[in-house]
């Protein structure tokens, strides 16, 4: 054996050499192992694609699943369906094109009571807003009789329904005491801001920015729907999918809804996490930005409860009524996903 002390320089320096590309080796085989196993544990995961409007507030909450990795942590990998309309999203969820969309749960009674089988997670117990300028004339309902009453989206709008409601407990027939105008949430805002209509019924998030720039609830929704009979506060919106879903991956179901619920949890807190967020919110301005902050928060379901359910069939009687072409259908409550969370 040669004497190391009077080894070549030259040779020392292959050895070394081979020393280092030896650890090198074994420490990228190591690190892609690693992440070999990762993105293998990723794909294992049960998807679950969520069908959302491109500029819906629905984006806000499952964006911050995504960043926060909620969703790995729950046992399923979310994919975001972009959409362009409701009808669109219906349409994905009924042909299978994703296996969840945000609606409310009257469209899924309804669709029940036909022969579907779909589940609701609540997503927000807002219901929208009835506003009108600061210095209006209008601050009771008895005042709207002779007004023009802009209404978002169409006559099912459920703001609009509870209006007429509350205005019929009173002995006023909207439809026939006021002039009705339907047309597209930012149409009418403008309208408002032009005094072309002195009442509007409104989606929350419209509400919200309108509320920021100065306008103010003529009426709390809550409390008509109190009046109206509710004891509850009752989550409108949610996430639909069918009975199917839950029987095919059950896991996925219960961990959509824990990291829906605690996604929740965390944006009462997280400021970071808004900041995040805050460029699919289209907040031209911080006091809109935080508009929209407290109104979402204010939405915040609680877990479905008997009450609620019993306030869901009197809801769901309510606004059948007050249908064009009213049914008489019941409302059954199995649409109501309860999973322990």
């Amino acid at each position: 054996m040669a004497d190391r002390g009077n080894a070549n320089p030259a040779t020392i320096k292959i050895i070394a050499a081979g020393y280092v590309m030896t650890f090198v080796t074994r420490a990228l085989a190591l690190m892609f192992a690693l992440f070999s196993l990762t993105v293998s544990a990723e794909t294992t995961l049960p998807q679950l694609r969520v069908a959302v409007l491109q500029s819906g507030t629905v984006n806000w909450e499952l964006q911050y699943i995504l960043d926060q990795k909620l969703d790995q942590a729950h046992g399923f990998k979310l994919e975001m369906i972009k959409v362009a309309s409701l009808p669109a999203a219906k349409l994905a969820l009924t042909s299978g094109g994703a296996d969840m969309m945000v609606s409310d749960w009257l469209w899924a009674g309804k669709r029940n009571n036909a022969g579907e089988t779909l589940r609701f997670i609540p997503f927000s117990s807002q219901i929208g807003s009835v506003l009108v300028p600061t210095d209006s004339a209008v601050k009771t309902l008895q005042d709207l009789r002779g007004k023009k009453i802009g209404v978002a989206g169409g006559p099912m709008n459920k703001s609009w329904v509870l209006l007429q409601a509350a205005a019929k407990a009173e002995g006023i027939d909207l439809q026939k005491e006021a002039s009705i105008q339907f047309a597209a949430p930012p149409l009418l805002s403008q309208a408002l801001k032009r005094g072309q209509v002195d009442v509007l019924a409104t989606f929350w998030h419209f509400g919200a920015r309108l509320e920021a720039e100065g306008f103010k609830p003529l009426v709390s929704m809550q409390q008509l729907m109190h009046e109206l009979g509710m004891k509850s506060s009752l989550p409108i919106l949610g996430y639909l999918f069918h009975a199917q879903l839950t029987e095919q991956s059950p896991d996925a179901v219960a961990g959509f809804a824990a990291a829906v619920a605690e996604a929740k949890q965390r944006l009462a807190v997280d400021e970071a996490g808004w900041n995040a967020i805050r460029p699919l919110m289209n907040a031209e301005s911080d006091e809109i930005f935080t508009a929209l902050k407290v109104k979402y928060l204010e939405g915040t379901p609680e877990r479905i409860s008997e009450q609620q359910i019993e306030d869901a069939k009197r809801f769901f009687s309510l606004i059948d009524s007050l249908d064009p072409n009213p049914t008489g259908e019941k409302l059954d409550p199995v649409v109501f996903y309860r999973a322990e969370l």
